[in-house]
């Protein structure tokens, strides 16, 4: 038996007897902990993420998986290179509304209309195509990119009414239906929580999560570790928020490889800018 098989398996026992917690940290400098209930990989995601990621690459091809790609030693998203750069601005209005509205990729669908109480906005680089030049929006053509950065940016208000709870309570009752997750992201009902935060912005608050799915098989490709489970392929970013007892929120979605190493920094300003404000 390897070290690292030794590991994991002291791992496991280990992992069994603690439950899992997440970290919510605030732009103040305020970090508290609340309790998690275990995701889909109930061990597996309890086990440290230091001491997961030290057995993964054992199984992992030369050039690495989603998984460990994406993440830290201690856990947290891996930063991209930072570059700031000029921004498109994306900006819709709404009526207030116990229906679903939905916007995807700045346009309303499903048959959301324009309205006048609540404005609601985002930004994404310049560098990516806004869909009006040849390219498939969000192209990136910088720097020999040549690859769509994003995968889709949706926007949505949940149907019906919503308090402040159901954002406060989403690592325990599932980020997903604390949302209204429509059925168009449906992948995020079976994704795992990786870190969560809270954000003030414009005195209005915002539920941030970094999530992460994966296929529900792999078979015996490359792409599977020899863990019992397959490793993550695509990622959410997602913020949140309530105004007028109304639950507002975006997820900025990738799924390569690639592209998350190149553009998290941006992926993550996308989100950031999500502004959510009542039209006077």
């Amino acid at each position: 038996m390897t070290i690292s098989r030794t590991i994991f398996i002291v791992a496991l026992v280990v992992a069994t007897s603690h439950s899992f917690t997440s970290r919510y940290t605030g732009r103040q400098s305020q970090t508290r902990t609340v309790a998690c209930e275990a995701s889909r990989r109930d061990i597996v995601s309890s086990i440290p993420a230091a001491l997961l990621l030290q057995v993964l690459p054992a199984y992992a091809d030369e050039n690495g998986d989603l998984t460990t790609q994406m993440f830290n030693a201690d856990g947290s998203l891996k930063e991209g290179v930072e570059s700031e750069a000029k921004q498109r601005s994306v900006e819709f209005t709404w009526d207030f509304s116990d229906n679903l509205e939905m916007s995807e990729d700045g346009k309303n669908v499903g048959g959301t209309k324009q309205g006048n109480e609540v404005r609601l906005s985002y930004n994404f680089p310049f560098k990516w195509s806004d869909g009006k030049d040849g390219d498939e929006v969000y192209f990136d053509r910088s720097g020999g990119t040549n690859a769509k950065a994003c995968k889709r940016i949706t926007v949505f208000q949940a149907p019906g009414k919503a308090d402040v709870t159901q954002l406060s309570k989403a690592s325990t009752v599932g980020v997903a239906k604390s949302i209204g997750a429509p059925g168009s992201l449906k992948r995020l009902y079976s994704a795992d929580i990786i870190a969560g935060r809270i954000a003030k912005r414009n005195d209005q608050t915002y539920y941030e999560f970094d999530m992460a799915a994966a296929p529900p098989s792999c078979g015996s490709s490359a792409e599977n570790l020899g863990l019992g489970f397959c490793p993550y392929d695509n990622i959410f970013l997602i913020s949140a928020t309530i105004l007028d007892d109304r639950l507002y929120s975006i997820v900025v979605e990738c799924d390569s490889t690639r592209m998350w190493k190149l553009a998290s920094s941006d992926l993550k300003r996308v989100r950031s800018s999500f502004l959510v404000d009542k039209i006077a």
